[in-house]
């Protein structure tokens, strides 16, 4: 099925910009990424869990939800885009 998923590409970037900005409210006064990496790591759970959403309502709003390729290449593009999110948080 030759699909648009430019819309996606769009609303994955406006999430991680939006989980982003939380973070840094939420954990503004302390330094968020530590040897540990505890509070990187709420961030990247903040970041799947908008980021699983924003996929499932992007196929359920196509009518994609049992078309197994679209999933798949829903899958694709918001892990690539979880991947690049994290990396430039973590450079801050």
């Amino acid at each position: 099925m030759g699909f648009d998923y430019k819309e996606l590409e769009e609303q994955l970037a406006i999430v991680c910009d939006e989980v982003h900005k939380d973070f840094l409210k939420r954990f503004n006064s302390e330094i968020y990424i530590s040897a540990g990496g505890a509070k990187l790591e709420v961030f990247i759970n903040d970041l799947q869990r908008e980021f699983e959403t924003t996929a499932n309502a992007f196929l359920k709003k196509h009518n994609l939800e049992k078309d197994t390729e679209a999933r798949k290449r829903v899958l694709t593009i918001t892990k690539l885009y979880a991947k690049k999110c994290v990396e430039d948080f973590s450079k801050i």
